[in-house]
């Protein structure tokens, strides 16, 4: 008898349809990593938000959130209104802020160490890889952490099909509180672990209706994971080919390097 397979696997939903409408359910889970230098900001500027993804990701992770309860991102704005006339009505409006606000169901002292400005301390060296396997004490300090790189894994619901689209969130700076509150109740919910900070804004590249690449300031994106990361851009008037910062590729036995012309239509 011929076997029968499940649906599964059938859905045409793809990112591009889904976020068209959409929902979201669930939390993510989340990757941390080193925050970027100066010299990788200045690099930012021309890379696209799936280029920034591929690279990161291809680092090491400083601590793994996947027992989240809430990762909640609000803005507040704006910081400066400009008013005028009669009726003295905004006429300019500038200035964002946005923050992140996490919250895990369980302690973690990677996640503590990285996040919250707590120290562990352990029977190994602190660069040996089974130094988290080995600790003997968390010490709760006044220390803050720098700005970290966090990336994002969830899913959002397609309103059309009702599946369930994979998704990343980037996000480029997150500057933590590295404020550690630990909560004790015999008779009330079990203690949670806050992690917040402040999204700083960030310049990428973003590129326009003609393929080119300009630097915008971004809080954080959320990503298309399912395509391979494009590293140039191609503008449909000129018919030029703009490779991305960092990247270099073959024209006619010559090589190209980044920000050069390296095609043109005829």
């Amino acid at each position: 008898m011929a076997l029968n397979y499940s649906r599964l696997g059938g859905s045409n939903a793809t990112f591009q349809s889904m976020i068209q409408r959409f929902g979201v359910v669930t939390v993510m889970n989340a990757d941390v990593y080193e925050g970027p230098d100066a010299a990788t900001l200045e690099a930012w500027k021309t890379k696209s938000a799936k280029t920034i993804l591929s690279e990161v990701t291809g680092n090491s992770a400083l601590a793994h959130l996947d027992t989240l309860k809430i990762a909640n991102v609000p803005q507040e704005g704006p910081s400066k209104t400009v008013t005028g006339g009669q009726y003295s009505n905004p006429l300019i409006k500038f200035g964002k802020s946005a923050r992140l606000e996490v919250q895990d169901a369980l302690g973690n002292a990677r996640a503590l160490d990285t996040l919250t400005g707590t120290v562990s301390e352990g029977s190994v060296a602190y660069n040996s890889s089974s130094f988290y396997a080995n600790i003997e004490a968390l010490h709760v300090t006044e220390d803050f952490q720098g700005p970290k790189t966090i990336i994002g894994d969830s899913f959002f619901i397609d309103q059309k099909t009702g599946n369930q689209v994979p998704v990343k969130i980037v996000f480029y700076q997150f500057l933590p509180d590295s404020i550690f509150n630990l909560n004790q109740d015999a008779e009330g919910d079990a203690t949670v672990f806050d992690m917040n900070g402040d999204l700083l804004t960030t310049n990428i590249g973003v590129k326009d209706q003609n393929g080119d690449i300009h630097a915008h300031g971004v809080f954080y994106s959320i990503v298309d994971p399912s395509d391979a990361t494009s590293v140039y851009s191609y503008n449909t008037t000129t018919g030029v080919i703009t490779l991305e910062a960092g990247y270099t590729a073959k024209l006619d036995g010559a090589t190209v390097t980044s920000g050069y012309n390296c095609c043109r239509r005829r």
